[in-house]
């Protein structure tokens, strides 16, 4: 009898012990649960809200210069490269949806900063657009439409194309199919605007072609019946024009008469003066500016300027990325511009990583720690 009661009394108190451990198990779980959870809700309010608004708030003040009458407010955005479908594998749609959602956010934040009179973008709107098929280049046209709330209305958006949507970066890659199938989408490629103070000509001038042959006729068509009255004429064109042979550049500045040039393709930001008289470049800026709104005296007629806006889109692999905000005053016949950074987008996913890989490893060691104490405590119960 005595042994049955020595039976029952150890058995209960093992069952007690291991309930015991079990609930406390339990709760630990629990707090690190918790622990977890606040921890990953905090990065993701600093990733996602702090770095965007800190972002915001080192923008230059604008207001004084673009609240004036004269002034005509630009947007300039630049090689956005919109992901497409073939070359990023198995992890295609999360990369694609969480690169999409950057562009969206970050161009609604300087959209309604700026307010601009007008949006224009400046080439390589997509990164497959030579590989696309015809439906490919259809979706990647609604997510573009979703992302930058296109509505087609030229006289707001202009959009060129670059050598990722109809060719022009190797000699050859250049398909006339493709650049009919960027017109349907996006309008004539080669027209000339006016509107209020300001001519903007749209051009697809790749590295390879000449001026004064192939385009020359179609582009002096556009302005052969539209004298230089307005007080600015901007050239819109993917690929550099300044650091082309004198050949190509005398007749061009020479027929066309621009005052500002403006272009992505670098990913990179620069400014170039061109002498006309001496035939001489030299860099304003590069990646960055002296002021945080640098000014141009358009006056110079001797002087023409070449703006290379950065990319917006950080899969472009460069340091600084955003928008360019473009102000031109019509009565002084000065441009203002100033650069409006946006989040290095990999620290944030690189903080994301080491989260997670942290988190795994936290519950590894929890759950290994719980173990050792409950192999402790059952030893334990058996020596009583």
């Amino acid at each position: 009898m005595s042994r049955l009661n020595t039976s029952l009394k150890y058995r209960f108190n093992c069952f007690y012990i291991r309930s015991r451990f079990y609930s406390k198990l339990k709760q630990c779980n629990s707090t690190h649960c918790q622990i977890l959870i606040i921890t990953g809700l905090l990065v993701v309010f600093i990733n996602e809200v702090l770095l965007y608004q800190w972002a915001r708030l080192n923008w230059p003040n604008i207001e004084e210069i673009a609240k004036k009458s004269s002034v005509e407010k630009l947007l300039l955005v630049a090689d956005p490269q919109l992901i497409g479908e073939k070359d990023e594998g198995i992890l295609g749609f999360i990369t694609r949806r969480e690169a999409d959602r950057y562009l969206a956010k970050t161009f609604a934040q300087a959209n309604a900063y700026v307010k601009p009179d007008w949006i224009v973008f400046l080439g390589d709107i997509f990164d497959e657009g030579l590989s696309a098929s015809d439906d490919e280049f259809k979706r990647y046209f609604e997510r573009f439409n979703l992302i930058f709330d296109y509505k087609n209305h030229e006289q707001r958006y202009i959009i060129i194309p670059g050598d990722n949507d109809v060719g022009g970066e190797y000699y050859g890659d250049r398909q006339p199919i493709l650049r009919e199938r960027f017109r349907n989408y996006f309008g004539r490629i080669i027209a000339l605007y006016h509107q209020n103070d300001i001519e903007f000509l749209k051009l697809d001038m790749d590295m390879f072609d000449s001026f004064t042959e192939g385009k020359h006729n179609t582009i002096m068509e556009q302005i052969q019946n539209r004298p230089m009255t307005a007080n600015f004429r901007i050239i819109l064109n993917h690929w550099p024009i300044l650091t082309r042979t004198a050949r190509f550049i005398k007749p061009f500045i020479n027929e066309l008469e621009p005052n500002i040039i403006l272009k992505g393709d670098s990913h990179h930001f620069s400014i170039i003066s061109h002498d006309r008289i001496n035939m001489i470049n030299k860099y304003l800026a590069k990646e960055s500016l002296s002021q945080s709104i640098f000014s141009l005296d358009l006056n110079q007629k001797n002087f023409v300027y070449e703006i290379s806006v950065p990319t917006c889109s950080y899969r472009m692999g460069v340091q600084r990325i955003g928008y360019v905000v473009l102000l031109l005053d019509s009565e002084s016949k000065t441009a203002h511009l100033t650069i409006l950074s946006t989040p290095k987008r990999y620290i944030a996913l690189y903080v994301y990583l080491i989260y997670g890989i942290l988190g795994i490893i936290f519950i590894i060691l929890t759950s290994l720690f719980s173990r050792r104490n409950l192999i402790r405590l059952v030893m334990f119960s058996r020596l009583i």
